[in-house]
């Protein structure tokens, strides 16, 4: 009983303000890599959320699920470990890329970005900022494991004694729907980005005139995680930043102001303030383009243009290519591969799927993320799944069970390589 009270107290404090506090601390080590215990309540919080987890009645499942994240943590820093030492990068872009999707999906999955940031105790931008060093590790793990499961395939043999082993535990097949999308995401146009480069560097003006820096942070800055301690961001080392702040920072002299730096969070007036070895503590302003009514008018606007400008499948392919704004699926004509209402992320857009027209592209659909232009080619219907009827679904089930088959072996073996200490399990 106590457990289950002490439990259902983390749970509580976890989705509070005070989350920080509470959960400092290392939850494992794999060679030179630390897990947070802040980063497996934050990873436990969020999946309870996406699988509708209560505290009050689910204890042992919570449980489970915090052991099951350490174990995948792990795993994970094993497979980092594996993927450094063969020097697999990503590209900034596709981490900035990935950080605003997964922000999206959890505002959409905690209903509003307010209800994300009561949950985790912090403002989006600071989520930014922490996901972005954590998405950059997922993407290369991904990026491994992509290639070492690339090459694998899998016999007839082989998928006719996984059905025979799993049919009776198989579960109803959903309809799916092979369907592309053309995603135009919602940004400031050239004007908002005008009037906020033209208040920063107005604001700047102030401040190499001898303005309080940190007045003027509390009064204009954008970054509520750091405005109301006039927008100090403490000492921190590489590799916290977004490269251009981290960089115009480091290039910085105590006391000075830098030019007017631009990222992807809008643009920053940044002072150091000291530096402590390779750590440095700054502040900074941060102004950002808002995106104005005007901008999401002319954004709907670009998409119903292209709309009307798609007549075939092989048309949507094309501009998807030139257009889309999701790095993940441009290159590959805007391609979604099959879907359906359980494995598909985002339910909102799902649901306006059924009703499209095979072979024609839709109008441009609203969603809080930006503008979609969605084009179903080909339908499935689901059921129960058979040899018969369903062999590319079973093919496709028995090959992903052989991989994790291969994975399991992997890790096992490959953990002999490494120090490993698992503080929670």
């Amino acid at each position: 009983m106590i457990k289950r009270v002490l439990f259902f107290l983390f749970f509580l404090f976890l989705v509070g303000k005070s989350q920080e506090n509470l959960i400092d601390g290392i939850a494992a080590i794999v060679g030179e890599h630390v897990i947070l215990k802040s980063d497996v309540a934050q990873l436990t919080q969020m999946t309870a959320v996406q699988q509708n987890l209560d505290p009050r009645f689910d204890v042992e499942k919570l449980e489970k699920l915090q052991k099951s994240i350490v174990t995948s943590l792990i795993n994970q820093k094993i497979i980092l470990e594996i993927a450094e030492e063969e020097s697999i990068v990503v590209e900034d872009r596709e981490v900035e890329q990935s950080v605003e999707q997964y922000i999206s999906q959890s505002v959409a999955q905690a209903g509003s970005e307010e209800n994300l940031e009561n949950m985790l105790g912090k403002n989006v931008n600071e989520l930014r900022r922490e996901w972005w060093e954590e998405m950059r590790e997922q993407l290369i793990t991904e990026k491994y494991q992509a290639q070492f499961f690339g090459s694998s395939k899998i016999t007839k043999d082989e998928v006719v004694v996984f059905y025979n082993n799993y049919k009776d535990s198989l579960s109803f097949i959903p309809n799916s729907y092979n369907t592309s999308h053309i995603f135009f995401k919602l940004v400031p146009g050239e004007k908002s980005r005008s009037i906020a480069y033209s208040l920063a560097d107005s604001i700047r003006s102030v401040v190499l005139d001898g303005g309080e820096f940190s007045s003027l942070a509390e009064t204009f800055s954008d970054d509520p995680g750091s405005k109301m301690n006039g927008g100090e961001l403490g000492f921190v080392g590489r590799g916290t930043f977004v490269p251009s702040f981290e960089q115009a920072a480091y290039n910085l002299g105590i006391m000075d102001i830098s030019p007017i730096v631009e990222s992807d969070f809008g643009f920053h007036i940044i002072q150091l303030l000291g530096k402590l070895g390779d750590k440095i503590n700054t502040r900074h302003i941060l102004i950002s383009p808002k995106v104005s009514f005007e901008d999401e008018e002319n954004i709907y606007q670009h998409a119903l243009n292209i709309k009307d400008s798609i007549k075939t499948y092989s048309d949507f392919n094309v501009f998807a290519k030139k257009h889309s704004d999701d790095i993940k699926t441009k290159d590959i004509g805007g391609s979604l591969g099959w879907i359906n209402n359980q494995d598909f992320p985002n339910k909102d857009l799902f649901s306006i799927i059924p009703g499209l027209d095979i072979n024609k592209c839709s109008v441009p659909i609203n969603t809080e993320e930006g503008v979609h232009l969605l084009f179903v080619s080909d339908v499935k219907s689901g059921g129960i799944p058979n040899l018969e009827n369903n062999w590319p679904i079973i093919e496709q089930m028995a090959l992903n069970q052989k991989k994790i088959n291969l994975f399991n072996s992997m890790i096992r073996e490959k953990s002999k390589s490494y120090f490993i200490k698992n503080y929670i399990n």
